[in-house]
């Protein structure tokens, strides 16, 4: 008995360094964490959805998707993604741009098919695995951009809003673009979507 009582003895928390039974020692670490838990989950997720994203788009600027496929998005919607033809890199890729409540996005890969072929594509993929709730909602057309390139394009709806999906195939590069957005921003944007879709068009290494 004595030698339990004397090892119980040797590991308890002296008073001094007691605060409600806990030992108070211990309090600066798990303050620490407490904090840094706080900055990631709460603070910074504040911050980061009270700044604006604000990178508009100016007059005349064009977004290259690949090395020799560009087009111009509506001047003052904001580039969220993607790079202007004008950039010293000389980057491509994908793009996103968005104004007005509705976003615009147009990706790129290497297919050998047709547009038709790459719209059946893009509807399958897209109603398996990017949205569920994804449902053709319209009868296909044709599309020609201002340069004479040709696509297709179809309507679409799902629980994220209204939308339009469109096809091209353009210098062996496959190019799939959706814009999407509530119904009454889509119906205002049209003309923007459809001037976007037609500024599409091919360049020599990047030049305008």
């Amino acid at each position: 008995m004595t030698q339990i009582h004397a090892a119980t003895h040797k590991h308890r928390v002296p008073a001094e360094h007691r605060v409600l039974g806990l030992d108070r020692r211990t309090f600066p670490p798990a303050l620490f964490v407490v904090a840094i838990f706080l900055v990631w989950t709460v603070i910074l997720p504040r911050v980061d959805a009270a700044i604006g994203w604000d990178d508009p788009v100016l007059a005349g600027e064009q977004l290259a998707l690949t090395d020799s496929v560009v087009f111009t998005p509506t001047t003052g919607w904001d580039v969220e993604a993607g790079f202007r033809v004008d950039d010293e890199s000389r980057r491509s890729g994908d793009a996103t741009v968005a104004g007005k409540g509705v976003t615009f996005q147009v990706s790129s890969d290497t297919f050998e098919g047709t547009p038709d072929e790459l719209l059946d594509q893009v509807e399958k993929v897209t109603s398996r695995t990017d949205d569920p709730t994804f449902r053709v909602d319209g009868d296909r057309t044709t599309l020609t951009t201002t340069s004479g390139e040709s696509g297709v394009a179809q309507p679409y709806s799902s629980v994220t809003g209204d939308g339009v999906v469109a096809a091209f195939v353009i210098a062996g590069r496959g190019l799939k673009i959706t814009a999407y957005g509530p119904p009454a921003q889509m119906t205002a944007a049209v003309d923007n979507i459809q001037t976007m879709i037609a500024s599409i068009r091919t360049v020599d290494g990047n030049n305008p």
